[in-house]
């Protein structure tokens, strides 16, 4: 069953084309509230892909709240509808941080459309994405690591690590494998160095790091990654 907490989109609105598209779509991709705490807080918790504010039901702290959460995950994107007439008040959520601003006179089937196009922006920007673990994705294009859009700051190695595991999910390695196709076969290091950069992708990647299900250990051979446990 869809978690109805975290739904692709979320919006700030009380009527108009958002809320006929909220009578069309399922609720994991659309989820409509009129409560300003409600939607910050689905904001910051849910990790939507794109946010929905319509003035005047948003207030100018919900509009600087979505743009430091824009700030601090660049894959969400925000879009700002307002009355035809605030011109002013569109170019502002512009200048603050908005992807887009439209008059709320728009209809459903071009903001949805729109919609999708910024969600699609967002997510071609990094690449092809592989999963790694429960909502951690890898670019390869962008040589980063994100969990539900937010970046993970990987040492070097660490990176290196993740992507040649990723690369060949399901199947084990052993310490000596790893350190050869990862630090080079002249590389003259002690086995642990791989161990030391497991634990390290582990407090990164792993819901719990101490019980690993993701980035496992192989008894008597090495390491496997599975981005979906068994």
């Amino acid at each position: 069953m869809a978690d109805l907490t975290h739904p692709a989109w979320i919006a700030l609105a009380d009527d108009g084309p958002v809320a006929e598209l909220a009578a069309i779509l399922p609720p994991e991709r659309l989820r409509v509230v009129r409560d300003p705490a409600v939607f910050d807080a689905l904001l910051c918790a849910g990790r939507p892909h794109l946010a929905v504010l319509v003035t005047p039901l948003a207030r100018p702290e919900d509009l600087l709240l979505a743009v430091r959460e824009r700030r601090r995950r660049s894959t969400l994107r925000l879009l700002h509808l307002s009355d035809p007439d605030a011109v002013a008040t569109r170019l502002e959520a512009l200048r603050l941080g908005f992807d887009e601003a439209l008059p709320d006179t728009i209809s459903a089937d071009e903001l949805l459309a729109r919609m999708d196009l910024l969600e699609r922006r967002a997510q071609t920007r990094h690449g092809a994405g592989v999963l790694v673990a429960d909502g951690v994705i890898l670019y390869t294009l962008a040589h980063e690591v994100r969990r539900d859009g937010e970046l993970i700051h990987l040492r070097p190695k660490e990176y290196q690590l993740l992507a040649m595991l990723a690369g060949h999910p399901g199947r084990a390695y052993t310490r000596r494998q790893l350190l050869d196709r990862v630090w080079g076969h002249d590389h003259d290091g002690d086995p642990r160095t791989v161990d030391v950069h497991v634990r390290w992708l582990r407090s990164k990647i792993e819901p719990q790091p101490d019980a690993p299900v993701h980035l496992v250990t192989v008894r008597g051979v090495g390491y496997r990654l599975d981005p979906m446990p068994r």
